[in-house]
């Protein structure tokens, strides 16, 4: 189980990870990051030449806790 702050590392480095309500999912066919806040999408991304392209990411409002997870990949992926 990650804490908030290796979940925060492994966004940069889009490296899969598995918190408690959130976790991320290496796409092994896109080669994309997809995160979710319990079962809902809020983001994906994947390197192109070196930088995190966010291919998409879910700003819809949700619970505090999903709150929290999208500002996590703000911060992360620099939205």
């Amino acid at each position: 189980m990650d804490s908030y702050k290796s979940i925060e590392e492994k966004l940069r480095k889009l490296e899969p990870f598995r918190g408690n309500s959130l976790h991320g999912l290496k796409n092994v066919d896109t080669d994309k990051l997809e995160v979710y806040s319990y079962n809902t999408t809020i983001g994906q991304a994947l390197f192109i030449d070196g930088k995190i392209v966010v291919d998409y990411f879910n700003a819809d409002k949700y619970s505090v806790t999903t709150s929290r997870h999208q500002n996590l990949i703000r911060k992360a992926w620099g939205i």
